[in-house]
């Protein structure tokens, strides 16, 4: 089946006066129909970045090489009429803090008017603009919705605002909904309701999801792929339940290692070592290698292609972990 969104060999830089900085380096990504994708890695790692060049949102320093394709049709992603035209349509992106999307000095009816309004050409009442305006707050279960119409953001909690904001992408029925880390400025309680809700909309509506998170457990419970970026690229990507139980990237396995465990009395974490290396200091082979603790003389000299683990598990590196018992018995069985 024919890919939602498809990107190939992507690769984004950024015009400095020190020189171009290359931040996203030969990514291959699709994206299927009615799917939820988890997009995880450290900050630094290209994850917004990726997103923000499907949208056409990058700056305007921004260099873009590769291909991204919306079901089969190149995109002109830095043709900014020609993407006006998807946006809302077809592609819609949330972002971590509701409160920087929404404009503090309208009310929300006035800002769910107008996106509604943009997505719909065709003029329609006063009163259809209301009840489908009702309709999207309820969709994203906002309670008292004729109420919150005449709101300021200022007069909602962080939760009902990322809902307001949810419930402005929808209207225009979009097929891929991108979640740049949805959830990073909510509590825990809030979090989870908004996760919950991203799993109903894919549900009732069969759209498909980009879920940028540094949550591995949100991945976990929510999406049916994960692909996991390091300065850039992607080390390793497949079904969630076959990377996370038998993970073949050291980084891959630090980031789960380094994550407390409640079935466990054992309170000693397994960070990873150093930090991720800023773009323009990116040396020659595997970009993980001077973090890495398997990394050998090979690692420094080559960057590793990507190999599978199975059919749908890949991962590229010179020094895999092993496959576990587990994950041959498996895929035996």
């Amino acid at each position: 089946m024919q890919p939602l969104l498809e990107m190939r060999n992507l690769q984004v830089g950024f015009a400095t006066e020190l020189g171009p900085v290359p931040v996203v380096r030969g990514v291959d990504l699709q994206i299927g129909r009615g799917e939820i994708v988890g997009l995880v890695g450290e900050s630094g790692s290209g994850k917004s970045v990726t997103c923000m060049a499907a949208m056409g949102l990058l700056d305007d320093n921004a260099r873009l090489q590769g291909e991204i394709r919306w079901q089969g049709k190149r995109l002109a992603t830095q043709n900014d009429k020609a993407m006006s035209v998807l946006r809302g349509s077809e592609l819609a992106m949330i972002f971590q803090d509701p409160m920087s999307t929404l404009n503090p000095v309208q009310t929300i009816g006035k800002q769910l008017y107008e996106a509604i309004c943009i997505n719909h050409p065709e003029r329609m009442s006063r009163r259809k603009l209301q009840t489908r305006a009702l309709d999207l707050l309820r969709d994203v279960g906002v309670p008292a919705p004729e109420q919150r119409l005449k709101a300021y953001p200022h007069q909602l909690s962080g939760g009902l605002n990322q809902r307001v904001v949810i419930a402005m992408m929808l209207a225009g029925n979009p097929s891929l909904l991108i979640a740049d880390e949805p959830t990073t400025a909510l509590d825990v309680t809030v979090q989870a309701q908004i996760i919950e809700l991203l799993q109903e909309l894919r549900s009732k509506r069969g759209m498909s999801i980009i879920l940028v998170t540094h949550d591995l457990g949100v991945v976990a419970e929510t999406c049916d792929r994960v692909v996991v970026m390091y300065c850039g690229e992607i080390v390793e990507h497949g079904p969630v339940s076959k990377v996370f139980s038998n993970p073949r990237h050291p980084y891959t396995h630090g980031l789960l290692a380094s994550l407390p465990r409640i079935d466990s009395s054992d309170t000693n974490l397994e960070p990873i070592p150093g930090v991720v290396p800023h773009p323009d200091q990116l040396s020659e082979g595997c970009a993980f290698a001077p973090r890495c603790p398997h990394a050998a003389a090979c690692c420094y000299s080559g960057s590793p292609m990507m190999q599978c683990s199975d059919s749908e598990h890949l991962f590229a590196c010179f020094s895999p972990f092993p496959v576990n018992a587990e994950s041959r018995q498996a895929h035996a069985s």
